[in-house]
């Protein structure tokens, strides 16, 4: 099974990277990347552990800090479609492709 990232999660994690390099420190923002990436490793084992929120899409909620990956798994592929913070308005991603 591959993953795919799309261009604006992409840009979403590197958003929020950014912001904890500024606000807090270089260590933060290395935790949060590390902690998005388990989360990616763990939707590569387990397709389905998110919790189901459309037909397609999962959410996966980040452990250590209050973002969710947004996701599509096939049979194919793990497609990250957003890398949302939590106070954020739901469903914002959903035209992405």
């Amino acid at each position: 099974m591959k993953l795919i990232v799309l261009d604006a999660a992409q840009a979403e994690l590197e958003e929020a990277q950014a912001y904890y390099l500024q606000h807090a420190t270089p260590g933060i923002a290395a935790a949060f990347v590390a902690d998005y990436e388990n989360g990616a490793r763990r939707l590569l084992q387990f397709p389905h552990a998110g919790t189901s929120i459309s037909q397609r899409l999962r959410l996966l909620p980040m452990r250590h800090f209050p973002y969710s990956i947004i996701y599509q798994a096939t049979a194919e592929a793990i497609t990250i479609r957003a890398i949302s913070h939590q106070r954020r308005r739901p469903g914002y991603w959903g035209g992405r492709r």
